[in-house]
């Protein structure tokens, strides 16, 4: 608790020799152990090589049954072992044929105790100079290089083990010094981690530090910043519902279109994406969108949509518009109904040939013969407005059905909520002619 480290030991001598024993790595279940070592076997040296062995730990603790990996050669070094979370994958280093720099870090299978071809994890991790010290915390890998670019000799880099960062990352100071700085490994839950360096102030050698992290490490990270237009009016389309989804299962990512019609995601570089949208009285749509390898870069694009203009309803084909308000009991339009209005006076220019009938209808309440005439004046109050804003007057008609076209039971003498009365209410631009 205050830091102190107390009752160091070596391992037994199972495991150390005279030659040089280091970097062990645990298989998950504790029951086997890898480490490097010179040529181990027989307890002889027969080469200056460093190999990657592994042993088997017995219930007691003991180490047993060594043996060399099979990938192990005398004209090469291994070493540095690490094994992913659940054991299936084994990383090391090597100066091994197919290596970029002087030592590069590789990657074998692991299934049912056999070992895969060792693979080089390519230039997105190794470069041509020395990469060495790996650690797998999920799907980040974290290792030393003395690179160009550095703060000091070695440096700790770390970047995403499928390759979706074209560099590594730098961690950067404190973590970085001008000495070599090396050995790191870190729990990403706990965001604690220990690492070794040769830095000044130190009290040997290389010395062990310890860190808690207080930020996020920076990992490849991109942005979408999109905006919704209406493909006819170039206006900002707000409320509609954009739906993001990888290539790779994750979750979806869901963002409501804010007033300017923007949305805004996160997202990871390399990674392919589909971005789907919709909105009430509007085609949906889907885009694509793979993300570059570049760290910070800001993904903008500008998606259009387009208005649903026509609908089916009881064998009628009518303008797909909001209905028409009416100040209580007059014939006088609501100013938000005009927007709506000034839909129709678009469908009326983008179709030359399209001729409509509004209709005017009402609810039971009130007296039939009232009903009859409002809606008749409503029905004509539209019918100017439009012929005052450029439809021409043969291409529109208005009638006023009152209460003769209820669509419910809702008749003189029926007890129906304000709601079963509010369906009755309605305008309608029912389609006369189209092409």
């Amino acid at each position: 608790p205050d830091g102190h480290i107390s009752n160091i030991h070596s391992f037994s001598s199972d495991i150390n020799s005279k030659f040089h024993d280091a970097f062990v790595a645990f298989s998950p279940d504790l029951k086997e152990v890898y480490f490097t070592s010179n040529s181990y076997i027989k307890r002889k040296i027969k080469s200056p090589r460093l190999n990657i062995y592994k042993a088997k730990i017995s219930d007691n603790g003991e180490w047993q049954h060594f043996e060399s990996l099979p990938f192990n050669d005398r004209k090469y070094d291994t070493g540095h072992p690490v094994l992913n979370e659940d054991g299936t994958k084994l990383y090391f280093v090597s100066n091994m044929p197919g290596t970029l720099g002087d030592t590069d870090i590789f990657v074998v299978d692991i299934k049912d105790g056999h070992y895969g071809k060792a693979v080089n994890l390519g230039p997105t991790v190794n470069s041509t100079a020395k990469e060495f010290s790996p650690y797998i915390d999920g799907d980040v890998i974290y290792f030393s290089s003395n690179r160009k670019g550095g703060y000091g000799g070695y440096d700790i880099y770390m970047t995403k083990l499928d390759g979706s960062i074209a560099e590594p990352i730098n961690l950067g100071e404190p973590i970085n010094s001008k000495g070599d700085d090396f050995s790191f490994i870190i729990d990403s839950k706990k965001l604690k981690g220990y690492f070794s360096s040769n830095r000044a102030g130190g009290i040997g050698d290389d010395d062990i530090y310890a860190f808690d992290q207080k930020t996020t490490i920076p990992i490849c990270d991109q942005t979408i910043a999109g905006s919704i237009l209406d493909r006819d009016t170039n206006l900002p389309v707000q409320g509609a519902t954009v739906v993001l989804t990888d290539d790779q299962g994750n979750p979806a990512q869901k963002y409501t279109s804010n007033s300017e019609g923007g949305f805004y995601f996160d997202i990871d570089c390399g990674m392919a994406y589909t971005i789907e949208i919709s909105k009430d009285n509007y085609f949906d749509t889907t885009s694509e969108l793979s993300a570059s390898h570049t760290n910070g870069f800001k993904n903008e694009m500008t998606v259009y949509l387009d208005e649903i203009e026509f609908i089916e309803r009881n064998s009628k084909t009518l303008l797909n518009v909001e209905n028409i308000s009416f100040e209580l009991n007059k014939a006088e339009i609501k100013e938000e109904s005009k927007r709506t209005l000034e839909k129709v006076i678009r469908l009326m220019d983008k179709y030359p040939s399209l001729e409509v009938e509004f209709g005017a209808h009402t609810d039971s309440r009130g007296g039939d013969e009232y009903n009859l005439e409002l809606s008749e004046k409503r029905a004509d109050a539209v019918v100017e407005y439009l012929i005052a804003h450029g439809v021409d007057f043969m291409r529109i008609t208005g009638k006023g059905y009152g209460e003769t076209q209820l669509l419910n039971k809702c008749s003189n003498g029926v007890q129906c909520t304000d709601y079963e009365h509010s369906l009755n209410k309605r305008t309608e631009f029912v389609v006369l002619k189209k092409e």
